[in-house]
């Protein structure tokens, strides 16, 4: 990815997406009337045969997917997050049951602008996680998906890929590389530490700056599951504060996975989720959105700084 030009993460899904399909003529796309706003297009135009178009129809897209896996194919089937994830009984019965190599993606999720508040895909993460066998990857800027992509499609494991609406300039390392389960440190702290995932880890990176202050720690988790938890458990020990980010409902996401970490290895640390509450956001531009609902650089800061 060209690190001085600002692409949208999902501009990088579709390109990366594309670009694996000239290495493994085994991917397939399946669309669901939205290929222009899932970025299957660059797929669909280097790749026909190996593009489909199934309407508005996201149970039969989930049938079809499935059965082209078991035919060895690796089928990537993509909608909004808040439509695909909706049908949890096919993507249980058909893909969890078989254990079959589907990828579902779900694009804008979080604070996703105007599109309305029934498009924005807020409980995806809770949902999907629970899926038996499915991975579930979370990138968080252009470079870090290209390099999930990577995975992904040579992987065999059923996936479900949380793709932002969001563009979000390059802060990844040139030589980063996504490894499956490993949390990604970014900034070495010595008191409070932020875990966060997707398009909020920008703005998070964004606030420890503008603090200017050795105390804070940031933590990306794009692998949201599996994740190692010893890896987590051994970054958690160094901190006396720890807060979780997220674009997500504070049910289920990533603050629940932090908060099983804690639980589980008896943690003495103060523990706070900072996520979306339950229910449904406004229609707005995500400028606006992020500042009512406190994801702004400038709100983070004040609760990093007050935490």
């Amino acid at each position: 990815m060209d690190k001085n030009k600002i692409i949208s993460i999902r501009d990088a899904f579709g390109k990366s997406l594309a670009n694996e399909g000239k290495k493994n003529n085994k991917i397939i796309a399946i669309s669901i009337d939205l290929k222009g706003a899932c970025k299957l297009n660059y797929f669909f135009e280097k790749f026909p045969k190996r593009s489909l178009e199934v309407g508005i129809a996201e149970a039969n897209a989930i049938g079809v997917a499935t059965g082209l896996s078991f035919e060895g194919f690796r089928p990537f089937v993509a909608s909004f997050g808040s439509f695909i994830t909706g049908k949890n009984t096919e993507i249980r019965n058909s893909i969890c049951y078989n254990n079959a190599p589907v990828v579902v993606v779900g694009t804008h999720c979080g604070l996703i602008g105007s599109d309305g508040a029934t498009q924005s895909a807020l409980q995806d993460i809770s949902i999907m996680r629970s899926m038996p066998y499915f991975e579930v990857l979370q990138p968080c800027t252009p470079l870090d998906t290209k390099e999930i992509i990577k995975y992904v499609c040579k992987s065999k494991k059923p996936t479900y890929l949380r793709i932002a609406r969001n563009e979000i300039p390059e802060f990844l390392n040139k030589n980063h590389k996504f490894k499956i389960g490993v949390p990604n440190q970014i900034v070495k702290g010595r008191k409070k530490l932020i875990i966060s995932s997707g398009a909020m880890v920008y703005n998070c990176l964004q606030a420890i700056k503008k603090l200017n202050s050795n105390k804070y720690g940031l933590v990306n988790v794009s692998s949201l599951k599996p994740l190692n938890k010893r890896s987590v458990n051994n970054i958690l020990k160094k901190y006396k504060k720890v807060i979780t980010v997220e674009d997500h409902s504070s049910l289920g996401g990533l603050g629940s996975i932090i908060s099983e970490i804690i639980a589980e290895n008896n943690l003495n640390l103060k523990f706070k989720i900072h996520g979306l509450k339950n229910g449904f956001i406004d229609s707005d531009i995500p400028k606006e959105l992020e500042k009512k609902y406190k994801m702004d650089v400038n709100s983070l800061t004040k609760i990093f700084k007050n935490f």
